[in-house]
């Protein structure tokens, strides 16, 4: 089961837009070099957990919710750092991924939406995006990690 990374996002601060970039440096046990919760100044980083260190979300779903409810989420808006195509992210849940070449990450657990989110952006999709909204992860071993790399299960 392989997919591929379609987006690649990070916010310096919390509740900046989200930045997007051809690549970016994953770094082990801390995130995304320059990411808000690298730098421990996400929303959540006064409750430092491993699982806020990387997040991920299918492109599919996003199509999804326009078809079902004709609102437009793009991958910026969610808010989630890689953007993937072609897997079931939820599929990978206890497992260990790589990212391009050699970057391995831990899949902790389901993204769970919130409020925040809605508040933000200003479109309500927290109902839409249970159940589908993504992966929180820790990340094991570094490396870079460009647009059209592989996603695969390690097993």
């Amino acid at each position: 089961m392989t997919g591929r990374v379609c987006g690649i996002f990070t916010a310096e601060v919390a509740a900046q837009e989200m930045m997007e970039s051809p690549e970016c440096r994953l770094l082990a046990n801390i995130g995304i070099a320059g990411d808000r919760y690298a730098k421990r100044i996400g929303r959540w980083s006064d409750r430092p957990k491993t699982e806020h260190q990387i997040s991920f979300i299918e492109l599919e779903v996003l199509h999804q919710i326009y078809d079902e409810t004709g609102v437009v989420l793009t991958p910026r808006e969610t808010r989630r750092n890689i953007v993937t195509y072609g897997v079931r992210l939820n599929d990978f849940l206890g497992q260990t991924i790589r990212v391009g070449e050699n970057a391995l990450v831990y899949v902790e657990k389901l993204n769970h939406p919130c409020r925040y989110l809605e508040r933000l952006i200003d479109k309500k999709v927290m109902d839409r995006l249970l159940g589908r909204s993504g992966l929180n992860c820790q990340v094991i071993s570094g490396g870079i990690v460009h647009l059209g790399d592989r996603i695969e299960r390690i097993l």
